[in-house]
């Protein structure tokens, strides 16, 4: 207790474990200072974060970062620059790499290192603060603040906390649009909510990195109860493919007996052609600084890592979503036949000679080997995992998507235009199409232009030109409208955003996605009601 004049202020003490009390002066100036005694909760509810693919660190087998995204020019970006397919294959090789745990975090005040771990204990090192590194303090405090709030109602102030101002706040969902009542608030405040994240090697495949993350969701629980808490349940926030993870955990381990909800953000739910024309073309900009710049480099990476392959649009998204202009649309059934796996044709997914940069004479006898070894990882990791986790949800899921296609247009369907100079009959424009060879001249670089042709029986050259045509759909710049949608009768609330896919919670242009997840957790936590953690009263 301090004495200032004629205040008189109170503030608690921080200790270790749970903060049980939380003492304010009613009265600062009267002389016969009255104080109240406020319990805070000794009950949690831990919800964590699960990042996209990219979105967490990665480091080697001797612990040395490999790719760490703090900022968009740290050096562990630039690093990368200059690196060719041979090396970007056995540094991002899914055996020998695993989560790094190192990268910046913004450190707790004394308030919250009190009552709960660190939070580079919690994860949050885990995962990229380049996309992530404002969201998590945020969410933290936003789902935390309960002094704010105390502090507010001693004082008479009309200020607001976050998810008191949601009392009022229409985000204007397609479904499921519901303002926070006064009795969700007031239960939310009956809990607290400590944020963790949990990074995976999105390399691998995501039913692998599902088993971990059931194992950590039990151990996080588990952890609370040792420090005195009672804890019981979890809630899962996702961004884009840490949402397949989410639900891999869920629904197919059975992880859904600790997790209350899931808040999806731009999952791609049955896949989207980016996947395929990132294999194509390589990625622009700093992601591909360290994946691949173009479809030699990215190739040599991908072939090998089931998680990114298992974006890829499955059964559920439909067929003809590859177009090539004059030839054809497919898949008319199977995309991982007519598509993943096509070998000879120039448009397949992966182009054989470049799944291994080291058999530069295309040995054949190696070239079987690596094709056989890419086509069990689409058949038997890719495609399986796809499809069984097909139209399975948590019962209390909420999510956002992006349909913004002027800001953020995207593929929902890959077209290779034709842009010839010389015409063809359509007979021989079948047979460019589909028993070409790839030509790559010095000026292409394995981009966004394919020259497909074949030599005649008289050793004559025929040939198309191929560019992919710029994204046209609704989406986020990476994952479309077609991809993000689903139904199921798990799914309690949807809302289209304005929303860039990697920066889908960043704070510069996705207040409304963050708004969004703050609701959809409060939301959640009212089904605490049906759990040993219920109060007696409720």
């Amino acid at each position: 207790m301090m004495e200032q004049g004629n205040e008189v202020i109170i503030e608690p003490v921080y200790g270790e474990g749970p903060l049980p009390y939380y003492p304010v002066v009613t009265d600062k100036k009267d002389k016969k200072v009255v104080a109240k005694i406020f319990k805070l909760p000794e009950r949690v509810i831990p919800v964590i974060f699960l990042p996209g693919v990219m979105g967490s660190n990665l480091k080697n087998k001797k612990g040395d970062s490999v790719w760490q995204a703090d900022s968009s020019t740290s050096l562990a970006l630039l690093s990368w620059i200059g690196k060719g397919a041979n090396k970007r294959k056995k540094i991002l090789n899914p055996a020998d790499t695993s989560v790094f745990e190192g990268g910046d975090i913004q450190a707790e005040g004394p308030k919250e290192r009190a009552m709960f771990k660190s939070r580079r204990e919690r994860g949050w090192g885990e995962v990229v603060a380049m996309s992530y590194g404002s969201f998590l303090p945020w969410l933290q405090e936003a789902l935390n603040d309960h002094d704010t709030m105390i502090v507010n109602k001693i004082s008479g102030s009309d200020k607001k906390t976050l998810r008191e101002e949601l009392m009022t706040k229409n985000l204007a969902a397609e479904k499921g649009e519901s303002c926070l009542t006064e009795g969700e608030v007031a239960l939310s405040y009956k809990y607290f909510f400590p944020v963790h994240a949990m990074g995976y090697n999105w390399l691998q495949s995501n039913l692998d990195s599902a088993n971990i993350i059931k194992t950590r969701i039990e151990t996080v629980i588990q952890d609370y109860q040792t420090m005195g808490y009672q804890c019981e349940t979890v809630i899962l926030v996702t961004h884009s493919m840490g949402g397949l993870v989410a639900r891999c955990c869920s629904e197919l381990l059975g992880g859904n007996k600790n997790i209350l909800g899931i808040v999806h953000g731009v999952m791609p739910d049955s896949g989207s052609p980016m996947a395929y024309k990132r294999m194509k073309t390589g990625e622009a900009g700093r992601t591909g600084w360290v994946i691949g710049r173009n479809g030699s480099e990215l190739t040599a990476v991908l072939a090998q890592a089931a998680g990114p392959l298992q974006l890829l649009p499955g059964f559920a998204y439909g067929p003809g979503w590859l177009h090539i202009d004059g030839i054809t649309s497919l898949p008319v059934s199977d995309p991982y036949k007519e598509i993943y796996l096509q070998r000879t044709a120039w448009w397949g997914l992966c182009e054989e000679r470049f799944i291994n940069p080291e058999n530069k004479a295309m040995d054949k006898k190696l070239l079987e080997k690596d094709w056989n070894a890419f086509e069990d990882t689409i058949n038997n990791r890719v495609r399986k995992f796809i499809e069984k986790l097909r139209g399975n949800y948590h019962r209390n899921t909420w999510m956002f998507y992006g349909n913004d296609g002027e800001r953020f247009p995207s593929y929902d369907v890959i077209n290779w235009k034709d842009v010839s100079s010389v015409g063809y009959k359509y007979v021989d424009s079948q047979k460019i199409a589909r028993e070409g060879v790839i030509f790559y001249p010095s000026d292409v670089n394995n981009q966004t232009t394919r020259i497909a042709g074949f030599i005649t029986a008289n050793d004559t050259h025929q040939y198309k030109k191929f560019t992919l045509a710029a994204p046209t759909a609704k989406g986020d710049g990476t994952v479309p409208v077609r991809g993000a949608l689903f139904n199921s009768s798990g799914l309690k609330s949807q809302i289209g955003l304005s929303v860039d896919h990697e920066g889908a919670y960043k704070d510069d242009l996705s207040m409304n996605s963050r708004w969004f997840t703050l609701r959809a957790v409060l939301k959640i936590a009212q089904e605490i009601r049906n759990t040993g953690l219920a109060y007696v009263d409720e």
